[in-house]
């Protein structure tokens, strides 16, 4: 019946007997639905690709003969936000039946549809060829759909006359129907959608087009399209889920729009009619998957999913202090406990449970986490309290620079930030190096004096205003050339270099006889001229070495352990002088 409708409708359009009213200019966005009968089958995962790559939303009609047959794509329909609905069990004409059959023919559809969306779901109706009586009315136990747009796809088997067909034809609040049953309908309504999406259309599901629009549907009623009212609700928002450490447990609160409900789940299924309900802030395990969304109804009116990993809370770091000798280790977390373990020279035979302070020997490490219920353990601390009784947060022994470091801080030439921390990997400022070599030498500036310091950006009473008037006046550093000194500005490799040969030409430790004896690096012809000189006497007197590679890197920014490094082999060399003289 309902392809004999069509056909009748179509001579009629062809001949101008009749003609399509002119589509209505509706207020605000316009809405469009289009809907696919007769399957699931071979084509429409094809179409759900296509559906999902637009981020359409459609409605389906399907028979309950084809439903258990293809039930991972009516899942996948489901799960992606497409609208299920009921075209009967085998496409009997069910006005040739009695009530109790045409609702034997739908609740058996239902039920197959059940095991997807969940007991309770409700579906509306399309009947097969558009045939409607009483009976079908009142067995339905649904609204009726049926439609305003028809391609006739059936028919004519061609994907451009189903887009052309489609696009002639379609208008605000309109219902289209197509077949996803024929592989032409396939490219051509999708094609269409493109077309339609352009002009400004936005496809949502039956149900959606009437929410949206605030038009109510009642059971038993026929409906083929759904003009605009002037108002749009809009679409159905995702929720938002947050979560906070709640006494070692997750406490989730989700928001949604208002009117909308809120479905959850915590477990590793997808979510329909039958999941939790969400009624307020709960609290669950650590760690926790969750996915939630949010909606009018669960098929065909709800948001996108939205899922949120809340991973176990790991427990606060202690804090590890080394004063004096005595070693203390904290953490501000209350309900936890610290583990430590020592080795070195004071080794505590594996893990142990700090109970208080206690004193410790030079050259001992400390490693320490924490552990409380309900967190993962947190992660672990180290620290090092050196055989020359410094105490460090970041430089080991193992290290290559360990020694020097440790030497440069226990002579007072190298400060940390007072809390252990010593940064040997981050570049040296100008300021630093000099201060590094002033507190190296043991002089100092007589109170009183008036060593002038010739550039402005150095300002009286910074930690490093001495140490420049000092550097300056007795040859070891200029300035950059703008009148400046720039004290946090970085050292490169050869400006260090230069650095440190002017503090042995300022104490007269270099022989009139030294020259630069053999030495070459990889890049030399990088090293600038002015630097050439005391790079060469400095790598020489193997106070300088390249990397492993042979290069000097002339350019390259100095480390704060490069510079401690060759500092105590100045210190070493200077007496191995003082030793010979």
């Amino acid at each position: 019946m309902k392809r004999v409708i069509s056909l009748l409708l179509a001579a009629l359009m062809l001949t101008g007997v009749i003609t399509a009213p002119p589509a209505a200019k509706a207020a605000g966005k316009k809405l469009i639905a289009i809907t696919y009968d007769d399957g699931p089958g071979p084509y429409t995962d094809s179409l759900l690709d296509g559906l999902k790559a637009r981020g359409v939303k459609a409605t389906f009609f399907m028979l309950g003969n084809r439903v258990a047959s293809y039930s991972s794509t009516v899942a996948r329909m489901y799960r992606e936000g497409h609208q299920l609905a009921n075209h009967s069990y085998d496409h009997s004409n069910l006005a040739n039946l009695s009530e109790s059959g045409v609702r034997s023919q739908i609740q058996s559809t239902n039920r197959l549809l059940d095991k997807t969306c969940g007991s309770g779901t409700d579906y509306m109706v399309r009947a097969p060829y558009g045939s409607m009586n009483s009976n079908v009315s009142r067995g339905a136990g649904a609204p009726l759909i049926f439609w305003s747009v028809d391609p006739q796809d059936w028919l004519y088997r061609n994907a451009e006359t189903v887009k052309n067909n489609i696009i002639r034809n379609a208008h605000d609040g309109a219902i289209i129907l197509v077949h996803d049953i024929h592989s032409t309908s396939i490219p051509g309504s999708l094609a269409a959608i493109d077309y339609l999406k352009r002009q400004g259309y936005e496809f949502v599901t039956v149900r959606e087009l009437f929410r949206r629009r605030g038009q109510s549907m009642k059971n038993g009623v026929q409906y083929s399209s759904c003009r605009s009212t002037g108002s749009d609700a809009g679409p159905v928002e995702a929720p938002i889920i947050t979560g906070e450490t709640e006494n070692g447990r997750l406490r989730v609160t989700i928001k949604a729009q208002p009117g909308a409900a809120i479905y959850y789940t915590t477990g590793s299924g997808g979510l329909n009619q039958n999941s939790a309900r969400y009624t307020g802030s709960f609290l669950t395990d650590y760690p926790c998957r969750l996915q939630a969304v949010a909606a009018y109804n669960m098929n065909g009116s709800r948001s996108e999913t939205v899922t949120e990993t809340f991973t176990m809370p790991k427990a606060k770091q202690p804090d590890i202090i080394v004063s004096e000798g005595i070693l203390t280790i904290e953490c501000a977390a209350s309900d936890t406990e610290i583990h430590y373990t020592l080795t070195g020279a004071q080794d505590s035979g594996g893990w142990q449970l700090y109970t208080g302070e206690m004193p410790i020997e030079p050259g001992t490490e400390i490693t320490a986490y924490s552990s409380c219920r309900g967190h993962l353990d947190s992660e672990q601390v180290r620290a090092s309290f050196s055989e020359r009784g410094t105490f460090f947060r970041d430089v080991f022994p193992g290290q290559w620079y360990y020694d020097a470091m440790d030497r440069a801080a226990a002579e007072g030439c190298m400060s940390g930030s007072g809390s252990g921390i010593f940064a040997p990997a981050k570049n040296i400022t100008r300021g630093d190096l000099v201060t590094l070599l002033y507190r190296y030498s043991g002089e100092s500036i007589e109170e009183g004096a008036d060593l002038p310091i010739p550039f402005d950006d150095i300002a009286p009473g910074k930690y490093y205003a001495e140490p420049v008037a000092w550097a300056h006046n007795n040859g070891l550093v200029s300035g950059c050339g703008d009148g400046l000194f720039h004290p946090g500005r970085g050292v490169s490799r050869q400006e260090m270099a230069v650095i440190f040969y002017n503090f042995l030409n300022y104490r007269q430790l270099i022989p009139d006889d030294a020259g630069t004896g053999s030495w070459s690096y990889a890049d030399e012809d990088k090293i600038s001229s002015w630097a050439k000189e005391a790079v060469g006497f400095m790598s020489y007197a193997g106070l300088l070495q390249g990397n492993g590679k042979n290069e000097f890197q002339p350019l390259g920014n100095t480390t704060r352990a490069q510079a401690a490094a060759v500092l105590m082999r100045l210190e070493d060399y200077i007496g191995s002088i003082n030793g010979q003289s």
